[in-house]
């Protein structure tokens, strides 16, 4: 089968013919087997029948999509085939795990590279480099080509536990057992048990539960705000843990601190905030501006410039900050943030009020990024932050994709 689909793909490429030869060509090829040679070459490779729901699995072989868009792969040097590989597989659907139910699709869960990762050459099982889309069904979509359905995309999902740049269903592959020396250096081959068993307890999550925020990418183009350089810098990393050591103190009549309450937290990843922050510490701790914010300049001096935040369709952002100003240096980083900082609150005396407070974020040099490393809230009156009622540090624990 496969040396007939080759040889078709070569006739074709080197022989004019009329269209109806053309498509009676790949009819035939249709037909001897259930690969297609139109827009992809694609196979169904499992039916999966449940109790409730049936699933087909198709998978569209890397390498042999890759020849066919680029005949002169297999003629370039093996540092080349390297670069090409791994670009294929970062922005190329795998496969698509289709989910019917009596025989209307309903789904489609499809499984793709992440453009924003990074290859490994030497630590193998570092390359957990695939997404997985989850999309209505929409008559007509070509499910290979991510343009075409991404508008349909309802979440992708980060938590794919498997590694490798190869993979089992491949004919190139037949018979080696763990992997191959292939386009430039020894690649992990995947098994597909592997890939089905994690897609398929991602699809019952789906159906039956509910995702972690944290295994949910955020729709990060609403959050690319480039005067904010330190939205987009984060998502270079796979995850960025945070540690923040937060005091709570009272002061005597002469500005000696009375009493202070520490406490310690983690956050296993800061990338989970984009989009999903309901909560005043997610606000205050890294604010994230989206792209309809916008920046005005108030004043301009040598070492320092001073901007005014108009906010426009930030719901978080507007909750629990006002007067927003940041603070730029003469690199044009980012040296702190300050606002009113709006704590709501309610009491059956009171019903439902708010308490102002000034609030200043200061922000360092961490890895490759700018981010805030002191917080400090104070009562509105203190806007030179003598006497801090909270007082937030931050560190940061950055891996790499």
């Amino acid at each position: 089968m496969k040396k007939l689909r080759e040889g078709l793909i070569v006739f074709m490429r080197h022989v004019e013919l009329p269209a109806l030869a053309k498509y009676l060509i790949l009819l035939i090829g249709f037909l001897f087997g259930t690969r297609s040679l139109n827009a992809q070459i694609s196979e169904q490779i499992e039916n999966i029948s449940g109790q409730d729901f049936q699933i087909i699995v198709t998978f569209f072989d890397p390498y042999e999509n890759l020849i066919v868009n680029s005949p002169d792969f297999n003629k370039v040097d093996s540092l080349k085939q390297q670069n090409i590989w791994n670009s294929y597989l970062k922005n190329n659907v795998i496969y698509d795990f289709k989910l019917l139910k009596n025989g209307e699709v309903l789904k489609h869960y499809i499984l793709r590279g992440d453009p924003s990762a990074e290859v490994d050459a030497k630590n193998l099982v570092r390359n957990k480099i695939y997404l997985l889309d989850i999309t209505k069904h929409e008559i007509g979509i070509d499910y290979y080509n991510q343009s075409a359905y991404s508008k349909h995309v309802e979440k992708t999902i980060n938590k794919i536990d498997f590694y490798g740049t190869l993979f089992e269903n491949m004919d190139l592959l037949y018979p080696e057992k763990i992997g191959k020396n292939l386009f430039g250096n020894f690649r992990l081959k995947i098994p597909y048990n592997a890939i089905r068993d994690n897609v398929l307890a991602l699809i019952r999550l789906d159906l039956y539960e509910e995702f972690p925020a944290e295994w949910i990418v955020p729709k990060n183009t609403e959050y690319l705000n480039e005067f904010f350089s330190y939205q987009s810098c984060i998502q270079q990393y796979y995850r960025v843990e945070r540690i923040m050591k937060t005091f709570v103190r009272t002061y005597n009549d002469d500005g000696s601190v009375q009493s202070e309450y520490p406490r310690l937290e983690t956050d296993e990843d800061v990338k989970s905030f984009v989009g999903k922050m309901n909560r005043i510490g997610d606000v205050v701790t890294l604010p994230f501006f989206n792209s309809t914010d916008k920046s005005m300049l108030v004043t301009k001096h040598e070492s320092s410039s001073v901007y005014k935040i108009i906010i426009g369709k930030n719901e978080p952002i507007e909750k629990y900050l006002e007067n927003i100003q940041i603070i730029k240096n003469s690199e044009n980083e980012i040296d702190k943030i300050t606002a009113t900082l709006l704590i709501h609150g309610s009491s059956l005396a009171k019903g439902e009020y708010i308490i102002k407070e000034s609030y200043v974020a200061y922000f360092k040099d961490f890895d490759k990024c700018r981010l805030p490393y002191k917080i400090l809230f104070s009562p509105e009156e203190d806007i030179d932050y003598t006497e801090p009622r909270i007082e937030i540090q931050l560190d940061y624990l950055f891996h790499r994709k």
